[in-house]
């Protein structure tokens, strides 16, 4: 690793220890869109998803654009329905179907969750200038597709093979190093 690698590496470090930076990337990646067309794939997505869809979901819907259980899709719709975040109703051309949408609580809460990731975006990217946001998205993009082809086994073989790394255990008293 050179020397500008390690300085930018330590850069990216500081930035994630920025409490409000980790609470905006947390938010996004709970509500927003995290680089996935599903996003979260509980509680919150299935929020994310109904505030994208005024009209409405039928179960299966929500099942299919967030690829996860039907099953699971009713369970979570009942905790969001006791929370008074979701109103259920039949349709109106099919009485079998029942058609999902934010309740009036739901939809001031997803609007209230834009309005804030918004606001945050707003003051952690408001002193770049158009070029220097351009540049920087330009950037993270190039740094996501390369992070996308690193194989993190073989990182952690390589480490283990040469007397570091995560050991049995690990997480649990044991440390990297000898």
């Amino acid at each position: 690793m050179t020397v500008n690698n390690r300085d930018l590496f330590s850069s990216f470090g500081k930035l994630f220890q920025n409490r409000a930076f980790v609470m905006a990337v947390a938010q996004q990646f709970h509500f927003g869109d995290h680089g996935s067309e599903r996003g979260g794939r509980g509680q919150m997505g299935i929020l994310r998803v109904l505030a994208d869809a005024p009209a409405g979901l039928t179960n299966a819907e929500i099942a299919e654009i967030l690829d996860i259980r039907p099953s699971s899709v009713s369970a979570t719709l009942n905790r969001l329905e006791d929370g008074g975040l979701i109103e259920r109703e039949p349709s109106a051309h099919d009485k079998r179907v029942v058609i999902v949408r934010l309740s009036d609580r739901g939809r001031e809460m997803a609007d209230h969750r834009a309005q804030g990731t918004s606001d945050l975006a707003d003051q952690l990217f408001g002193n770049l200038t158009d070029d220097e946001r351009d540049q920087l998205q330009h950037l993270l993009d190039k740094l996501r597709a390369n992070a996308d082809d690193i194989d993190i086994q073989d990182l952690m073989q390589f480490g283990q093979q040469h007397g570091f790394g995560p050991r049995p255990g690990w997480g649990h008293g044991h440390h990297w190093f000898n």
